[in-house]
């Protein structure tokens, strides 16, 4: 249920979280954690936000023995999932919050928050174990679309992923030479001219381009780390690289470049946040009065024909004209989408 954004977004704002605060992630999970422990109903959290993320492997092995769990694949699962989103896709968070839902069979949703520096927005990603983890893994990522990203877990990405492994095998005096004709790409270009021979040529340049990791190269060094690569030959798919300690953003980022402008391999450097939480949580306004103060009339109407509804259709058994008359009734409200903004 968990690994699922829409239900956990709705959960949270049940409890009484608003749309746009980091702790509808953190503190409900952490709520979670509190309560389930004192309970034997066969699911835990482990991790949580800061340093309670790092507990994750011993939290892991302390569930052992009551439930029918592999530690080590489980702890491989959950450094592989932050690996991804905070090396494979960099999308302007840093990770800050990590969370493990597992239950007593083994089955695990993992939960995961970053923080833009720029922004302030905090951005939401969910998984379930079913992922194939370098290849659209995520279930939803929660938050306000950007402009672009660097995603190595894009099936857009996907030459990519297989050219920058033959990269790693080549010897480190090669791959430095790539990374020298990189840089003099982009001191030659210049910076708009760069973003444009990196993606589709004709946008209008003028308009601000946001992608953190693309500000790195224009603003500081752009480097590989040798012993990270050193440690990386030999290795023969996208999903072993990345669980090689060393192997960090910047890194990564050099190989996709070398990928795309050396052995024009297509990198995916589109935003992949897919649910913008506006989209499901401010029908009714908000307690902050953002992006307007709560109508109590409207919101009891709201209750009153959610009761009914689900009274109707325990009666009935038929759903589709219940969802027909609420879009109609939501339609009458005529609330104003105009007014729903973020806030900080």
């Amino acid at each position: 249920m968990f690994s699922n954004p829409i239900f956990f977004q709705s959960f949270n704002n049940i409890i009484g979280m608003d749309w746009d605060s980091s702790g509808s992630t953190t503190i409900t999970t952490a709520a979670l954690k509190v309560a389930l422990k004192s309970v034997d109903v066969g699911i835990k959290v482990v991790g949580g936000k800061g340093e309670h993320a790092l507990k994750v492997p011993d939290e892991i092995r302390s569930l052992e023995g009551k439930f029918n769990i592999n530690p080590g694949e489980l702890i491989t699962a959950s450094r592989l999932v932050a690996k991804v989103d905070n090396v494979a896709l960099q999308d302007g968070h840093r990770l800050y919050h990590h969370a493990m839902i597992i239950g007593e069979d083994g089955t695990w949703a993992i939960v995961q928050q970053g923080l833009n520096p720029e922004t302030k927005y905090a951005r939401r990603y969910h998984w379930w174990m079913e992922t194939n983890f370098i290849n659209n893994p995520h279930e939803g990522i929660v938050g306000v679309k950007g402009d672009g990203a660097l995603n190595m877990v894009s099936s857009v990405s996907e030459k990519a992923r297989s050219t920058i492994i033959d990269i790693v095998s080549q010897d480190l005096n090669k791959v430095s030479r790539d990374l020298a004709t990189v840089k003099a790409i982009i001191r030659n270009r210049g910076n708009r001219s760069i973003l444009s021979y990196i993606n589709d040529e004709g946008k209008d340049w003028e308009q601000a381009y946001y992608n953190p990791r693309l500000n790195v190269i224009i603003n500081r060094e752009l480097n590989i780390n040798e012993d990270a690569l050193r440690r990386a030959r030999g290795t023969y798919n996208f999903r072993d690289l990345l669980l090689t300690n060393g192997l960090g953003p910047s890194t990564m980022l050099a190989l996709a470049l070398i990928a795309q402008l050396i052995y024009e391999a297509p990198v995916d450097w589109n935003d992949p946040a897919n649910l913008d939480p506006r989209r499901f949580t401010f029908a009714l306004g908000g307690k902050d009065g953002s992006p307007y103060p709560i109508n109590r009339e409207v919101y009891d109407a709201v209750i009153d024909i959610l009761s009914r509804l689900v009274d109707s259709i325990k009666r009935d058994g038929g759903l589709k004209p219940y969802l027909r008359h609420l879009a109609r009734v939501a339609k009458r409200l005529n609330l104003p989408v105009d007014l729903v903004k973020p806030t900080y």
